[in-house]
């Protein structure tokens, strides 16, 4: 027996070849050792998490292709003047902050189609300059808004950018489509300085399509005869029919009172006719004779048109005149009108002989 034990202890030691191969001897090791393993395999995954999101940052960490990191990466650049001087005796409100570098936008936007949500929402109740890129010709266009946020949920607008077709931009953005310009801030400003700063970047930019070099209202600027016959030319029968802003629009009896009014005083300038002048207007009249064309079309435009059907008994029913009103009709048959019209709104046939059908 004492041989026996010391055999399977001599089995259980380690040889030098092997010794970082040994099973353990002991459930708590067993436990030790499996612990290890899922701490290493965990460790790993982490490892390469880490690693891609490092990797993806380092390959991706620019301006135009990552809006979002570019947000974070300026915000807090503009500190408040205040905290830089604090002397009483210092006009902080007489200096303006403006940089003369090349220009570097406050916030880009790669493609304004898909980003026109975070666009609106980012310059809620902002006031500054912006700027359109045609991401295909690489033209520009400057502008300005007291609220870019209402500004650009015009421009999102397909309808408001028809009506302003006139403007370059407004037939850019409709030619090529929204995913193929990029929009960026310029800058945000004071209200009273957008005009001067709107001006800054055109003269340095230099933009294709601004019509007007000079920053700020278009008004008093006036088209050529040219540019006007142009204009004219190329909106002639676009928007008719369908694309009339009044097609299908049907106006109240109020409107059309007012509407007739209106026309009425426009036709009369003013003017009453005297008592003597419509006694001599209503003479006149009483002795006018209409010839028979112009008979035949008061009563074609006024009356009905109308078709008598004879009952035949093999035939059924046959045509025997076409008449342009009811009154021919009933001369025709030597019947008075209102007989006519009460057998045409009853459907019933005239002494069981004659038929009338009738259109207005």
């Amino acid at each position: 027996m004492k041989n026996l034990f010391s055999t399977f202890i001599s089995f259980d030691a380690p040889e030098a070849w092997g010794i970082y191969f040994q099973d353990s001897a002991s459930p708590q090791m067993e436990g030790l050792i499996e612990l290890h393993d899922n701490i290493m395999y965990y460790l790993v995954l982490i490892l390469f998490a880490v690693g891609w999101v490092l990797f993806s940052i380092v390959w991706n960490f620019i301006a135009k292709k990552s809006p979002i990191s570019h947000k974070y990466l300026n915000h807090g650049r503009c500190v408040p003047s205040q905290k830089c001087f604090k002397s009483s005796t210092f006009n902080i409100q007489s200096l303006k902050f403006y940089s003369t570098s090349p220009v570097n936008s406050v916030k880009f936007y790669e493609d304004a189609f898909s980003m026109r949500k975070l666009i609106i929402k980012d310059n809620k109740n902002k006031s500054g300059v912006y700027k359109w890129t045609n991401k295909i010709t690489n033209d520009i266009y400057i502008g300005q808004s007291i609220d870019l946020s209402k500004r650009f949920i015009k421009y999102f607008n397909l309808s408001y950018l028809k009506n302003r077709e006139s403007l370059v931009i407004s037939r850019a953005l409709i030619k090529h489509g929204y995913s193929n310009f990029s929009l960026e801030i310029l800058e945000y400003t004071d209200i009273n300085n957008l005009t001067e700063r709107e001006q800054y970047y055109m003269d340095k930019l230099n933009p294709k399509y601004n019509i007007l070099k000079i920053a700020g209202s278009s008004s008093g600027h006036k088209h050529s005869e040219e540019t006007k016959t142009k204009i004219s030319k190329s909106l002639k029968g676009v928007y008719v029919n369908e694309k009339s802003s009044l097609f299908g629009r049907t106006h109240s009896e109020e409107t059309k009172a007012l509407m007739s009014l209106t026309r009425a005083k426009l036709n009369n300038l003013g003017k009453t006719h005297t008592e003597e002048t419509k006694e001599l207007m209503r003479q006149k009249a009483l002795g006018r004779k209409h010839s028979e064309e112009t008979l035949l079309k008061m009563s074609t435009a006024r009356g009905y048109s109308l078709d008598i059907l004879e009952k035949c008994d093999l035939e059924g029913f046959k045509l025997i005149g076409s008449f342009i009103s009811i009154r021919r009709a009933a001369k025709f048959l030597e019947i008075s009108a209102n007989t006519v019209k009460l057998y045409i709104n009853s459907g019933q046939i005239f002494k069981n002989r004659y038929k009338f059908t009738s259109t207005k």
